[in-house]
């Protein structure tokens, strides 16, 4: 009884939680949220793809060494980066003398999971703070950049970039598809059973969801890991109810810890 009273005691305890990241990402998040007690339907509407053009990317990344910098937007960036880099390469020293920046805690440590050194990493996860970060460090005028990102990922960073002066070359690493395939029937059991919250990780988890059709449950309300991703479900007529001030999914699962241990997910 004593257990059951700690299970029930729990923050999350007696709320449905939907997760809507890729099948291999979501149980990163899904297991925060039932360590909190939530009961969790994993219903991924994106998927990870190679690019479009990996001949075009190879190069890029058979080259990295000829660069002042290689920034990265994001962990799938970077795996995607390395599982090809190690294909060509069989030491991280061939990276030369390019230094990297990384966008968010979770994108940096998974650089520093391939045994390297992340040299700029800016305070807020969005791609204006790294502008701002090389701006404080001297500028970026002449210096040759490669981004590593998502095809269709924003443009702010290789603009801005630009008209500072830099050289810049877009490495499309990956590119994001919408979820197709439901074999778990999460789909159908939010129809059935609906839910208290829904977590958006990006602008296209919210694209891609709206894009299913389904009726809206009853009540579910909306938590954003990020100003950008809010941004994108406001402008589809959702209404945000937390929104994560670090832009992460350990901070996503606080500032939902914190939405319902305060009484405002209760109403």
């Amino acid at each position: 009884r004593e257990s059951l009273n700690w299970y029930e005691k729990r923050p999350l305890s007696g709320k449905r939680i939907v997760v809507t990241r890729t099948r291999r990402q979501a149980s990163a998040l899904s297991d925060r949220f039932r360590a909190l007690g939530a009961d969790v339907i994993e219903l991924p509407t994106i998927r990870i793809e190679p690019p479009s053009n990996l001949r075009e990317f190879a190069e890029l990344v058979q080259d990295a060494h000829a660069y002042d910098w290689i920034v990265f937007t994001s962990p799938n960036g970077v795996t995607a980066f390395f599982d090809l880099f190690f294909k060509l390469y069989d030491d991280a020293r061939e990276i030369g003398g390019a230094k990297i920046a990384a966008i968010g805690p979770a994108t940096a440590q998974r650089v520093k999971d391939f045994h390297l050194r992340v040299d700029l990493q800016p305070d807020k996860f969005v791609a204006e703070a790294v502008v701002r970060e090389f701006q404080k460090q001297g500028g970026v005028e002449n210096l040759r950049i490669l981004l590593a990102r998502a095809e269709k990922a924003r443009d702010v960073l290789p603009k801005e970039l630009s008209s500072l002066g830099a050289i810049v070359d877009e490495g499309f690493a990956y590119r994001t598809v919408a979820e197709t395939r439901d074999d778990t029937g999460a789909r159908r059991r939010l129809l059935e059973e609906g839910a208290d919250l829904i977590t958006f990780t990006s602008s296209s988890t919210v694209e891609n969801f709206l894009a299913l059709g389904l009726p809206w449950p009853k009540r579910m309300k909306v938590a954003s890991i990020g100003p950008i991703t809010s941004k994108t479900a406001r402008d589809h007529g959702l209404k945000v109810d937390v929104e994560s001030r670090r832009h992460d999914i350990e901070g996503l699962t606080e500032a939902i810890r914190s939405f319902y241990a305060k009484g405002d997910g209760n109403g």
